[in-house]
């Protein structure tokens, strides 16, 4: 008997682990603080934080979908009307993450931009260096509001750069801002290459000035680009080279001191 009781008492232990453990019965709940609420609401876990459906409550700084909402404004604080170059009826939206994010983006014509925050109109630190880089003179009566809404306007979507309400018209303080105020719009490069002075139109342009000193090429034809004709003049007023639409795409070549001026041509950019 000795012998055995050895070998009995660990029998013993290897049946009792494998005995199951008891189940809850059908219906019961392991929980006592679970509760069912409908999708998108908050409700209040085990530890009696509340917890918020992602597709309704975005994290600082991004989207529903966890994208960045960008540089620009802020949203709701202006509402935006634009409308397309086709058919599509016109959209009414809150940002300009909204306008960038948009699937027409692309087929935008224009936008209108008007002012929904509080009144009075006060600019934030953000919006208030954007005024005072695009002011040409200083605060008007409504504190800056006309030219801020412009500059968000050029942050937009602007389809003719050249064309009425475009990129040559908007002077260059407005572009500056714009350049500043969104970086990341998707046309931010088109902006900065305005505004820094790597990017012209037709007129007279004086080197050094309003554009910079480069090659400069022939990016985007105007209507009338058949009849492209530019000049390079000296400082002295003398042609030094002219041509026509072929020689416009091969680049010209502008230093600091001379005029140049295109008629009928498009839009230029540097090369390099």
């Amino acid at each position: 008997m000795r012998r055995l009781f050895p070998m009995v008492v660990p029998l013993i232990m290897l049946l009792a682990a494998c005995t199951p453990s008891p189940q809850p019965t059908p219906g019961s709940s392991t929980s006592s603080t679970a509760a069912s609420t409908p999708t998108g609401t908050a409700t209040t876990g085990a530890t009696g934080e509340p917890s918020h459906s992602p597709s309704t409550v975005p994290s600082n700084g991004t989207t529903g979908d966890g994208e960045p909402l960008g540089d620009g404004d802020e949203p709701g604080r202006y509402a935006y009307r634009c409308t397309s170059l086709d058919a599509s009826p016109e959209v009414q939206l809150s940002s300009l993450a909204e306008v960038w994010a948009a699937t027409n983006y692309t087929r935008m014509d224009s936008c209108e931009v008007t002012y929904t925050g509080p009144q009075p109109f006060e600019p934030t630190p953000r919006e208030a260096e954007a005024i005072s880089t695009a002011a040409q003179q200083g605060s008007s009566d409504d504190g800056g509001l006309a030219v801020l809404l412009d500059v968000l306007r050029l942050c937009t979507r602007v389809s003719d750069e050249s064309g009425p309400g475009g990129f040559e018209e908007a002077g260059h303080g407005p572009l500056l801002a714009a350049a500043s105020l969104c970086p990341d719009a998707p046309q931010g490069k088109i902006i900065a290459a305005w505004a820094e002075g790597t990017r012209m139109a037709d007129g007279s342009h004086l080197v050094g000035d309003t554009v910079q000193p480069g090659k400069y090429q022939l990016v985007k034809q105007g209507a009338s680009a058949a009849d492209c004709r530019w000049t390079v003049a000296g400082t002295g007023g003398a042609i030094t080279a002219e041509g026509g639409l072929p020689e416009a795409g091969a680049g010209v070549d502008l230093a600091g001191g001379q005029n140049f001026t295109s008629d009928k041509c498009g839009i230029w950019g540097k090369m390099y």
